[in-house]
């Protein structure tokens, strides 16, 4: 399992160091844009799909599970879309971040709290 962590870790480096070149047009004469994006997409997928299977299921609750990986295939999607200009590409990609960011602040109000623990706050006041 740790192996496999550490695998996804590399691909996830190497997919953000093409990004960097796609997006930021940084390094462009090192690789070409064509590398870029092919290698993008393929160690991105590779990296989504890798951290999938290895991340661990009880550190968090199920709601942020469900949300970050729904907000990362989604925007990651999107990234895609926007390599082969697909026109509302940039909004599969903003909701992606959207989807994201909910996984961060939802699940602290939604799983935190079990109705037992309601009630002895309140009792507490």
């Amino acid at each position: 399992m740790m192996l496999l962590k550490r695998f996804a870790s590399i691909a996830f480096a190497l997919a953000f160091i093409t990004a960097i070149n796609l997006f930021g047009g940084i390094g462009r004469e090192y690789m070409s844009v064509q590398t870029a994006r092919i290698l993008f997409m393929v160690f991105g997928a590779i990296a989504l799909v890798l951290n999938l299977l290895s991340f661990q299921s009880g550190k968090q609750g199920p709601i942020f599970n469900f949300l970050y990986w729904a907000g990362s295939i989604v925007a990651f999607i999107g990234l895609i879309l926007q390599q082969f200009h697909i026109r509302y590409a940039l909004i599969i990609v903003i909701a992606g971040m959207v989807i994201l960011g909910a996984s961060f602040i939802l699940p602290y109000g939604l799983d935190k709290l079990d109705p037992k623990e309601k009630e002895d706050l309140i009792d507490d006041l």
